[in-house]
């Protein structure tokens, strides 16, 4: 049995929440749960992040039904929703100069037959809870931790670094490879 739970906090610097989510009824053959946490220091954040969701939901909810059920061809869809989604919000950031820049980070956890697909893109995280042990499943495309893996600094001094927010990944650029 999944519980999900999601709740998002507008933060102490924002003026605006830029975050968005979904969560898919429980009772689907398909359980889809997504997060998106639009980049604060650029324009249409909250756009980007919206977009995103809604982009990635109808993508996947399009599609599942056409592709097999094994494991890459789901793990494909999961890559193809992202993928779709960041060429989305490209072209939507293209369309004025008030959302020029902006982007968001995207997760996606698609059940299905009781295995995750993970889609990831970011520095939000996805976590697996079973009993009393948590686990963290992806890895922040952030710039201080490429400086953790390089060992070039700690994870102690990542927590306050000044460059902690920095992604090297996001949706919003022409390519996530």
């Amino acid at each position: 049995m999944i519980k999900a739970y999601a709740k998002s906090d507008i933060g102490k610097v924002r003026e605006i929440n830029q975050d968005d989510y979904y969560i898919s009824e429980s009772l689907d053959e398909v359980q889809l749960y997504m997060l998106a946490d639009g980049m604060g220091g650029y324009n249409g954040g909250e756009i980007a992040s919206k977009l995103a969701i809604q982009t990635a939901k109808s993508y996947i909810e399009n599609n599942f039904q056409e592709v097999n059920k094994d494991k890459d061809s789901i793990i494909q869809l999961v890559g193809s929703a992202m993928e779709y989604a960041n060429m989305v919000v490209y072209e939507k950031s293209k369309e004025s100069k008030e959302l020029e820049g902006m982007g968001t980070t995207l997760e996606i956890c698609l059940i299905y037959n009781n295995k995750a697909f993970i889609g990831h893109v970011g520095d939000s995280r996805i976590y697996r809870i079973r009993k009393a042990f948590m686990r963290k499943l992806t890895q922040d495309h952030s710039y201080v931790q490429k400086l953790v893996k390089d060992g070039t600094i700690t994870q102690e001094e990542a927590i306050h670094h000044p460059q902690k927010n920095m992604l090297m990944k996001a949706l919003r650029m022409q390519c996530i490879c």
